[in-house]
């Protein structure tokens, strides 16, 4: 394995065990991680289709159309015909869906937020350090595999 692919594997699995290591000691949240993954997605990329959730979040479309109808039967999403396709449905965030996103990531970032504070200014900096530099590795990596418009 080469360095940059080594390297590669230790990010996604840090990330993916800060994720794990944030949820078990927030505790219970408002939502549960999938409902959180896809109220943030369409948070981020605003209304998009059954199907497109499904290819986000990499599963099944019939899995996500339960997990869509359960979102929407709490008021935390809407489901409507697509203007484009009326064969397809739109969902899209309600206001009510944003409020608990909200409130489910403050409760997984505030196990965080305390280790941060005990870390002081150097642990601060390199934790904004990190931030940045994900946020530009996401946005490479998002680039290079978006579908051809």
């Amino acid at each position: 394995m080469q360095p940059d692919e080594r390297l590669a594997e230790q990010l996604l699995v840090a990330c993916s065990e800060l994720t794990r290591a944030a949820g078990a000691a927030a505790g219970s949240t408002p939502l549960s991680l999938p409902q959180g993954r896809v109220l943030g997605t369409l948070e981020r990329r605003g209304p998009l289709r059954v199907s497109r959730l499904a290819a986000l979040e990499r599963c099944a479309q019939p899995t996500m159309t339960a997990l869509v109808a359960r979102c929407a039967g709490s008021g935390l999403v809407t489901r409507a015909a697509d203007p484009a396709d009326a064969r397809a449905t739109l969902v899209s965030l309600t206001g009510r869906g944003a409020q608990v996103l909200a409130e489910h990531r403050r409760a997984l970032s505030a196990p965080l937020a305390a280790a941060l504070a005990r870390g002081g200014e150097h642990e601060r900096a390199g934790a904004e350090e990190t931030v940045a530099l994900l946020t530009r590795l996401t946005a490479v990596v998002r680039d290079a595999t978006a579908p051809p418009s």
